[in-house]
């Protein structure tokens, strides 16, 4: 495992925040070290922490009621105490502090996020591009692991229905769908591009030959062929319209799909009241954006 120098501990109640703020800080050349984005396939979790935790200089920590409450939390503030780490406590939802840890100042995101941001920022040493990254994920700030929904399911018929845990962030559409959407129109966008410059590029040859080589040599009586010829690529230019239009509807879609990742994200941190026809409307609006 290569060495990681920053290990982010929080609760798994605040993994959406925990992740996103690892991988945006990933984005702006930190060396961040999360369980959820390091540990391989087959790898033991236990010897894979310990082992980064151990190798790391700083704990990031996510405080929030539910990571002070957790023992693996607390075991890994022990280690890092002990072991003279450097702390970047981070609060994220309102807590009482344990004696230990109310000695460390935190970054507050909760009242000042500008400053705990740039406070973030200096203390990492990275640049102030790095902000906007940063500011991505506060809105997963209160997003927690959704709670299991129970649904009914007949296996056969005239049996009793059987009852079925369902994670409900399970049911709508991901976040990896939304960003391959996302790709799609971009290629799309790409291709139209590339008509349009190949329509253009042909009408722009054909003028040139007509002019370099025939416009000379017509004869009064072959004007109105020239000017047909004229008009022909001026038509062929018209063609590109289309594709033009394109580009501003896949343009639209990316806007949109953007979008729908915020919504998703409210629909999360509302699940305990989320009802099953507001799931099916969220995924059938995805499935909109995806064709033009």
């Amino acid at each position: 495992m290569a060495v990681e120098s920053i290990f982010v501990s929080y609760s798994s109640q605040d993994r959406p925040f925990a992740v996103g703020l690892a991988k945006e800080l990933q984005k702006s050349g930190a060396n961040v070290w999360i369980d959820q984005l390091a540990i391989g396939l087959g790898e033991n979790w236990d010897n894979a922490i310990e082992e980064a935790l151990e190798r790391s200089e700083t704990l990031m920590l996510i405080l929030s009621p539910t990571s002070v409450e957790s023992q693996n939390v607390q075991d890994e503030v022990s280690i890092a105490i002990n072991t003279d780490k450097k702390f970047v406590p981070i609060l994220i939802k309102e807590c009482d502090l344990p004696m230990r840890w109310q000695r460390r100042q935190y970054a507050d995101l909760i009242h000042d996020p500008e400053k705990a941001i740039g406070d973030i920022i200096k203390f990492l040493g990275l640049k102030d591009e790095a902000a906007a990254n940063l500011r991505n994920v506060l809105s997963l700030i209160g997003v927690s692991e959704a709670p299991p929904k129970v649904i009914k399911t007949v296996t056969e018929k005239g049996s009793e229905p059987k009852q079925q845990d369902v994670n409900l962030e399970d049911l709508l559409i991901s976040e990896p769908e939304i960003d391959h959407a996302i790709e799609m129109h971009k290629k799309g966008i790409k291709k139209n591009w590339q008509l349009i410059g190949f329509v253009t590029g042909i009408s722009l040859i054909l003028l040139a030959v007509y002019f370099i080589f025939i416009m000379g040599k017509v004869s009064e009586n072959d004007a109105i062929k020239s000017w047909m010829i004229i008009t022909g690529c001026l038509i062929i230019n018209l063609l590109s319209i289309k594709p033009y239009g394109g580009l501003k509807k896949h343009e639209r879609m990316i806007d949109l799909l953007n979008l729908l990742k915020l919504k998703r994200n409210r629909l999360i941190r509302a699940f305990n009241n989320i009802e099953d026809d507001e799931i099916e409307k969220y995924n059938a609006e995805f499935n909109s954006y995806l064709t033009l």
